[in-house]
């Protein structure tokens, strides 16, 4: 792996990196600062050091530290020093020493002038950051005893942490195991994002089902974040596009915010990087608060243009069913582009010097495009290199593709994202103008590619692949595909329509009309298809690259989603497994199995390399280790049951196998396969004696966990539907301890690393081909975990790696999907009996008065929208429940489930988001790793 080592006294690179940490030292030395901040600070500069094992871990200067903090930068009054105080002082503390390093890296990467790569998400799931930040600068043990002098447990005092409110689910997470990736292996790398105020949402579960009210992770602030009040950018939308003096396009008028940064720093693993996540929220100028209008009453129009900005970085995913929405969610996007890429070419102007030579900006920037939200950065760079920087658009295009690649997250139609043409011509007309002129080029490449001998061919391409959909081909190609000539209509009576008897003629049409409705014909009028701009197709044609995130989902990207692109550009496309970080996934919130596997391995380089993973297997028939590996396994079981009783009321057994599905609730995630699994469950239970359920059953705690999103009705009848079978199971006295069924409300980061390390079996049975990658499977499989699931995503490639007799499989594969519904839609497919006796008992009321009609209509029928078991839930129930039975004969051989357990997590190496990282750095970014001393 190429490597830049930089040295503050190197010839050629002459970069004194350590130089922000000699001046503070210097400065305390000097005593031009209190005695009791001196000796913190100098522990401080010590502590940052290249090698670990010489980091100064004084707890008693810690607790100094935190005490100076509670006391002069206070968040709460001064009289007490209560939980939440001391999660503040402690969090600032902390962050003073990731300063250091922080300063340290900017000030590298800026006289280096390394490649960079900037990686833009619309979500960032960051979790809680306290308990990550000291063990990735190795202070974790200095920490708590120095909280623990102060009365306090630095467990607890990290439970004061809001998650933050950036992201929803595997889309976010993963970029945020991409940032620590990033840090750890020293890459000089950046995150984009939206800071929002209100996050998604946050989940009530009520009696009614799932409830959501705001977010409130900002209430009592960020410790963590840095506003930048002198970087900020003016983002502009409406308006008009004409030509200035210069002859360059010039877009002008509309609506004007300001897009202010806000940092959070990125620690890596035992080094000095600390990377940097830059958050952008919005806002309008003083000057556009009308005072005036104020004044006179007006108090809500005064401040119209204030809202309107800030609204903006208000929520994530904003409801886009009415127009005012899906305006609020392009301008999020639009946002996040433009405030970005302002900034990274400002960066190359300014790291470039007095000589920018715009031809070096690709080799100097690498813009990473995390799913489509982000697409609009590709006419965004084209508005800033040619109106603003002079650019013509050949090189402008050029620079672009070079410079920026997309990630695709999805196969689902509805996720490949279409705007409204007429909406993103009101919003951003000079996009458009861009847009308009890649989606002629793009014409122009299919036409030559394809020639006009074959019009039915060559239309067939066009209306697959162009970037607008329904929209009249360019003038330069109108004439490309003959149309067929009208016919000429004939009409059946001649009606005379000179001035003398349009009297009569419209008396005669009118009674026409009024027979053909009393006969019952009515005049079909079929609307024109909306015109749509077509984000992913974008997003591909302006990039260098594009890469699925599984190895089946990128296959499945190349055959069907983009295979007309394929053709014509081959080498674009490649595959990126997706990974994990093993710093928060398992060293950081499992630390009973970490220590376990440190002591078995000999090392704990496991945490960076964790190839070192599959060392474990030679010791999978140990006793010792599996005698081990229970333990640790029932003492995360031990605070699940805790949280569970602090978030439902709901007592569970420690005893009983923890059966976890955790991820955003949606219909080809087939949470309700799983709950319809488990009424099936509880019917047979109570068509048993009590002694036939005890040998028929393992008991059994089933877990779910997830958001609905908020207008996403059918997701939300689930979440009731799985509450309400849990209300009615979990008071059965004839079942006790043989069956309870969980929801943990408002599922986040903080959550999983409670349920992932005390999970035994987890749930990934999504419809084949429908899952990209996903990534808490790989969680799962790292900590332990057992994986129920079909051949569908990352799940193919887990069970190649854990082993085929390690994994519990189940269901159709995805070459085998269009059949099967195709052969629903004839009305071929008959439904396993079981299917029908589940679907009539949950008919029968036995989970209250609610006969769920549109939950279970949905698995019915042959065809209609909201019908037919899209995602096949019918088809593989029997598959479903005949594989879960395997599961509890498995688990009653405790030692066979134990050595099946320590496989998954030895199997799990290759899940690592270093090795994702050195990928994309090696075959995307082309970016080096910078090594600060």
């Amino acid at each position: 792996m190429d490597t830049m080592r930089i040295s503050a006294g190197a010839e050629k690179i002459p970069v004194k990196c350590n130089s922000l940490s000699s001046l503070v030292t210097r400065r305390w030395r000097t005593k031009k600062f209190p005695a009791r901040i001196r000796n913190w600070r100098l522990l401080s500069v010590k502590s940052i050091s290249s090698n670990t094992k010489t980091l100064v871990t004084d707890s008693e200067q810690v607790a100094s530290s935190i005490k100076h903090h509670s006391e002069f930068r206070p968040l709460f009054s001064p009289e007490k020093f209560e939980l939440p105080k001391a999660f503040f002082a402690t969090a600032q503390s902390v962050r003073d020493a990731l300063i250091v390093n922080w300063n340290s890296t900017y000030e590298c990467y800026n006289r280096v002038n390394p490649k960079q790569a900037y990686y833009l998400s619309m979500e960032f799931l960051q979790g809680r950051a306290l308990l990550n930040a000291v063990g990735n600068l190795g202070l974790t043990g200095a920490y708590g005893d120095a909280l623990k002098s102060l009365g306090f447990e630095l467990e607890s005092v990290a439970g004061q942490e809001p998650d933050p409110a950036l992201g929803n689910g595997g889309l976010g997470r993963l970029a945020s195991c991409f940032l620590d990736s990033m840090a750890t292996l020293n890459y000089p790398a950046w995150g984009y994002g939206l800071r929002y105020k209100y996050g998604l949402f946050k989940q009530i579960i009520t009696k009614d089902g799932q409830e959501e009210a705001a977010e409130d992770w900002l209430e009592l602030s960020n410790p963590w974040e840095i506003v930048r009040n002198d970087v900020s950018y003016p983002v502009k939308f409406y308006g008009k596009v004409v030509f200035g003096s210069d002859g360059r396009k010039r877009w002008i008028g509309g609506e004007d915010v300001v897009a202010v940064a806000y940092d959070v720093p990125i620690p890596g693993y035992k080094t000095k990087t600390t990377i940097n996540l830059r958050l952008w929220s919005t806002k309008a100028p003083s000057g556009d608060f009308d005072l005036s209008l104020y004044n006179s009453g007006k108090h809500t129009e005064a401040a119209e243009a204030l809202f309107n900005a800030e609204k903006i970085c208000y929520v994530l995913y904003p409801g886009d069913e009415s127009d005012e929405g899906k305006a609020l969610r392009l301008k999020q996007q639009y946002t996040l582009c433009s405030a970005s890429l302002q900034d990274i070419v400002a960066r190359f102007e300014t790291r470039s010097g007095g000589s920018v030579n715009w031809e070096e900006f690709p080799e100097k920037v690498a813009v990473q495009m995390n799913d489509t939200h982000p697409t609009l950065c590709i006419p965004e760079l084209m508005r800033i290199l040619m109106d603003l920087k002079g650019l013509s658009w050949e090189d402008a295009w050029k620079i672009t593709q070079r410079t920026v690649a997309y990630t695709n997250h999805t196969v689902l139609p509805e996720a490949l994202e279409k705007w409204s043409l007429e909406l993103m011509e009101k919003l951003l007309p000079r996009h458009v103008e861009i847009i308009e002129k890649i989606d002629e080029e793009l014409v122009s490449t299919i036409v030559s590619e394809y020639g006009t001998a074959d019009p039915d061919l060559l239309k067939e391409k066009l209306k697959a692949m162009r970037i607008l959909e329904n929209v009249e081909l360019p003038p330069a190609f109108a004439d490309v595909i003959v149309k067929p000539k009208e016919k000429p209509v004939i009409a059946e009576k001649t009606v005379d329509l000179s001035e003398d008897s349009k009297e009569d003629a419209q008396t005669e049409v009118k009674k026409e009309q009024e027979e053909e409705e009393t006969a019952g014909v009515k005049t079909e009028v079929i609307p024109e298809p909306p015109k749509m701009v077509r984000m992913a197709n974008l997003a591909v044609v302006g990039g260098h690259a594009v890469n699925g995130v599984a190895e089946i989902h990128s296959e499945i990207v190349k055959t069907d989603v983009f295979n007309d692109f394929v053709k014509l550009w081959p080498d674009k496309f490649q595959n990126k497994t997706n990974g994990v970080t093993p710093r928060r996934w398992i060293r950081f919130c499992n630390p009973y199995l970490s220590d376990i596997i440190t002591s078995w391995i000999g090392t704990e380089d496991w945490v960076l390399n964790t190839e070192k993973l599959a060392e474990l297997r030679k010791f999978a028939d140990d006793e010792d280790l599996q005698s081990e590996w229970r333990a640790a396994k029932k003492k995360n079981k031990l605070k699940v049951v805790s949280l569970i009783k602090e978030r439902t009321g709901y007592t569970v057994s420690p005893d009983a196998m923890f059966d976890i599905q955790i991820k955003r609730i949606h219909e080809y995630k087939r949470q309700l396969l799983n709950i319809l699994g488990i009424v099936y469950r509880y019917k047979k239970m109570k068509e048993m004696s009590a002694s036939e359920r005890e040998k028929a059953f393992v008991p059994r705690v089933c877990i779910f966990g997830g958001k609905a999103f908020a207008t996403y009705v059918q997701a939300k009848r689930i979440v009731k539907f799985i509450t309400d079978v849990g209300s009615t199971i979990n008071h059965d006295p004839e079942i006790g301890d043989l069956l309870k069924v969980i929801f943990v409300p408002d599922y986040n980061v903080s959550v999983a690393e409670l349920l992932i390390p005390a999970s035994e079996l987890s749930q990934h049975i999504s419809t084949a081909g429908m899952e990209a990658s996903g990534t808490s499977n790989m969680k799962f499989s790292m900590n332990g975990c057992i994986l129920i699931g079909t051949l569908d995503g990352a799940n193919v490639e887990i069970r190649e790696e854990v082993g085929e007799e390690n994994f519990f499989l189940f269901g159709a594969k995805a070459d085998e999907i269009a059949d099967l519904r195709k052969e629903r839609a004839e009305g071929k497919f008959v439904p396993d009996p079981m299917f029908e006796e589940v679907k009539q008992f949950v008919r029968s009321g036995v989970f209250g008065s609610n006969k769920y009609d549109e939950l279970i209509g949905s698995l019915e029928g042959n065809e209609g929208f909201g019908r037919a078991d899209y995602f096949l839930v019918g088809k593989d129930f029997p598959s479903y429940v005949e594989c879960q039975e395997k599961v509890d004969k498995a688990y009653r051989d405790q030692k066979r489930w134990t050595r099946m357990s320590i496989l998954n997590t030895a199997g799990s190496s290759k899940f690592s988001s270093d090795r994702t990282i050195h990928e994309y750095a090696k075959d995307i970014w082309n970016i080096k790793q910078v090594e600060l001393p």
